[in-house]
């Protein structure tokens, strides 16, 4: 399990996340021709929602692995989680698709004062007698809109939230903190062990911040989906398995749990889980088949700025069954894949350390790779070629700007 270290304020944060090396059945059957054109984004399936919050930039990373020149690793992940009676709405799941794959009336930014949140907590979590919590609606409602602003803008469905699962991820929660450690498997002997908290975290991304000079309280939850995203300050090898569960057009629903207490020593520390798999329930993910996607980049068109810099690595996974979904971890191959980016003066960018596996951390196959001398407000035109797909060569091109 790596654990990465990340300073802000005296904070320090380590996440982990799971892998699915094993789930690869045919879950819905059937294959998609791949296209012999070059794979431009025309896709307008899901728009982008406007930006909910002015979060700002997260903390750390830090995952699991994967390399072209063979450095090998890997964590514990398997596939996206459930949904059917949440109780907590969303304005972005509701805006179905129209028969030309667009959407409906965008998400308005919620009001920046946060008149009307409710506390974090609907239920406190008390650590030294053991109890869980379970986050408010509120709380649940700022990382669900979060998650799917950052899903909108990949032109993916947005997923929904599970309240069946809140006592999964506040168990998890809770052992991160009481022990103040991360492990997908904890055992008996960590203090407020279940088996819940074990199926929670074993379930979900999970992360620990620590610090010294202000209450964890003050983390906003938001925040917390932003440094899975950026997976910042990984140790290599990796895969960026956090991003990729939270990016993967399958995942169909996600529940969140934390728990933050004063140690008695000078720290306080919080724990948290959002849980992205459902390994008991393979018909419990997005239905794709009616998608023009073929592609999942990071970052793509206009971006957050506070989800990219030097130390956040450039992402491409390449949707070419929509029906199958690990599918696409078989038949492909990066190792003769490069990247061009060239700048809106025609500059090519500097690409670096390029990685890929088809290991399948949240999706099936992803190649990555860092960039230098990336700015904001610059419009970037991407190519990436030479992907193998069934042994003929596919490009694809995109564009992103940083906003």
């Amino acid at each position: 399990m790596k654990k990465v270290f990340f300073a802000t304020f005296f904070v320090l944060v380590f996440f982990a996340a799971c892998s699915n090396n094993g789930g690869k059945d045919d879950i819905y059957g059937g294959f998609e021709d791949v296209d012999e054109e070059p794979s431009e984004t025309t896709d307008k399936d899901h728009e982008a929602v406007e930006r909910p919050d002015d979060a700002p930039r997260p903390g750390g990373g830090g995952n699991e692995s994967g390399n072209p020149s063979g450095s090998t690793g890997s964590q514990d992940d398997e596939d996206a989680v459930s949904d059917e009676d949440s109780e907590l709405e969303n304005d972005a799941e509701n805006n179905d698709a129209d028969e030309n794959g667009n959407d409906g009336d965008t998400n308005e930014k919620p009001d920046e004062n946060h008149e009307g949140d409710d506390g974090i907590y609907a239920l406190e979590p008390d650590v030294g007698s053991c109890t869980s919590g379970i986050p408010s609606d509120s709380e649940k409602l700022k990382v669900l809109n979060r998650l799917n602003y950052i899903r909108s803008i990949h032109k993916l469905k947005p997923v929904q939230y599970n309240d069946a699962y809140d006592e999964m991820t506040g168990e998890c929660a809770l052992v991160i903190a009481a022990n103040k450690k991360l492990d997908h498997e904890p055992d008996s002997s960590w203090k407020c062990y279940s088996n819940v908290a074990y199926d929670g975290c074993y379930s979900s991304n999970i992360s620990l911040a620590m610090t010294t000079n202000y209450d964890t309280c003050q983390i906003d939850s938001a925040t917390i989906i932003d440094g899975f995203l950026t997976e910042e300050n990984e140790v290599p090898p990796t895969t960026l398995g956090h991003r990729r569960w939270f990016i993967d057009p399958w995942l169909k629903s996600i529940a969140f749990g934390r728990a933050d207490y004063s140690d008695g020593a000078g720290h306080f520390v919080l724990g948290s889980a959002v849980r992205v798999i459902n390994r008991d329930d393979a018909d419990d993910q997005q239905d794709i088949s009616d998608s023009s996607i073929k592609f999942v980049a990071y970052p793509f068109e206009n971006y957050p700025a506070e989800l990219y810099n030097d130390n956040v690595m450039m992402s491409f996974t390449v949707i070419f069954d929509k029906f199958a979904k690990f599918n696409n971890g078989t038949g492909i191959n990066f190792a003769s894949a490069t990247i061009a980016i060239i700048d809106s003066e025609n500059k090519t960018m500097k690409v670096k350390n390029i990685e890929f596996d088809t290991d399948g951390y949240g999706v099936p196959n992803n190649l990555r790779w860092y960039a230098e001398g990336i700015k904001p407000n610059v419009k970037y035109n991407v190519t990436v070629s030479n992907i193998m797909i069934n042994n003929n060569p596919e490009f694809y091109q995109y564009w992103f700007e940083l906003k």
